[in-house]
């Protein structure tokens, strides 16, 4: 992941079109687009589970996926495009196509990626899809529903991905009972192959998957993702990260920024004093607020001297606001601290 530029504008939106527009082009490396509602599984440890995505498939309005890729289009990104977040993109064909020929057309230069369960795959859906414009996919083999995460299973599983696809997969990561990690590539695409025990490795998505939190854990480690990344669900809703679940009530209520079609562009969006927030809060060192508290995604200890320069650039960014009017309550993550929703 690459540094983050921090300047005024992450904590304090620029007020002009331009500067939004710079700001997004300088900071975000990564749009995550959740083109579709539908999974084909349920696992236990997603959210998905729930929930019904099965029954009823709703995909993401073509205009909104269409002003997304216009406005990234106006920066010439060059970054990540990401179109899963809680769907399985492949379960729809032609739409998964069209959205990467879309993409492509609109963003020749950019990476266009996503997740998926491998249940779809076949070697002539890879070919479409690098003829559509694919850069990369990851490929997550889950265990069958019912049972618990093992090694010697979880190697079947890829030896089958491997026979299907007519292609070895080099296993170059082992972690006996976490992960293991393979990479394989067809027809010019690069595949990175992954099995993962979420049962003890996962994240509890924003404390929606109540078994994962940890009752001893509490975050302190800062978070870059409302930095680097722009997140759109299904329905067009925006998220600080990718931790965060539409179709969790809660979720929705509390910790959306918003709707695309609220805004006169993603730059707007992402410059939003909600989004500042949660970029504040998550800046330095500390401990974290819910439902950050209890996220273990990417925690680390502090390098030598980083806790002092992020503490600095809260001093300088963040705290104080020159012409901000005092304010007897403070915003955290769009809401004040008395329960009232903020501005």
């Amino acid at each position: 992941m690459s540094e983050i530029v921090f300047q005024q504008g992450l904590f304090r939106d620029p007020g002009d079109p331009g500067g939004r527009r710079r700001l997004f082009a300088e900071t975000v490396t990564n749009v995550v687009v959740e083109i579709s509602s539908y999974c084909n599984r349920q696992c236990t440890y997603c959210p998905v589970s729930s929930v019904d995505r099965i029954s009823d498939r709703k995909s993401l309005p073509a205009e909104i996926y269409a002003k997304i890729l216009e406005n990234l289009a106006q920066i010439s990104y060059v970054q990540s495009l990401c179109l899963n977040l809680y769907n399985e993109p492949m379960a729809d064909r032609p739409l998964l196509i069209a959205r990467i020929r879309e993409a492509r057309a609109e963003l020749p230069k950019c990476r266009i990626y996503f997740s998926t369960n491998g249940d779809f795959l076949s070697p002539d859906y890879v070919r479409e899809m690098v003829e559509a414009g694919l850069s990369e996919l990851y490929v997550t083999v889950h265990m069958p529903k019912g049972r618990r995460y093992d090694d010697p299973y979880a190697i079947t599983l890829f030896t089958d991905l491997s026979k299907r696809l007519g292609k070895s997969i080099k296993v170059d990561g082992f972690s006996p009972g976490a992960t293991i990690s393979g990479r394989m590539t067809l027809h010019g695409l690069p595949i990175n192959v992954f099995s993962i025990n979420y049962d003890v490795y996962g994240t509890d998505r924003a404390g929606s998957v109540k078994k994962l939190t940890q009752a001893t854990f509490r975050r302190t480690s800062p978070c870059n993702r409302p930095f680097h990344d722009f997140t759109v669900s299904h329905e067009g809703t925006i998220f600080p990260c990718c931790q965060m679940f539409v179709d969790n009530e809660h979720h929705r209520a509390s910790f959306a920024i918003g709707r695309i079609t609220d805004f006169p562009d993603i730059f707007a969006a992402y410059a939003t004093q909600a989004m500042a927030r949660w970029r504040a809060e998550l800046l330095r060192f500390g401990p974290k607020k819910s439902p950050c508290d209890t996220c273990n995604l990417e925690c680390r200890d502090p390098q030598p001297g980083e806790s002092e320069r992020r503490d600095e650039l809260y001093r300088r960014f963040v705290r104080p606001v020159p012409d901000a009017p005092p304010h007897p309550r403070r915003p955290i993550f769009g809401r004040w601290l008395d329960g009232g929703k903020s501005e």
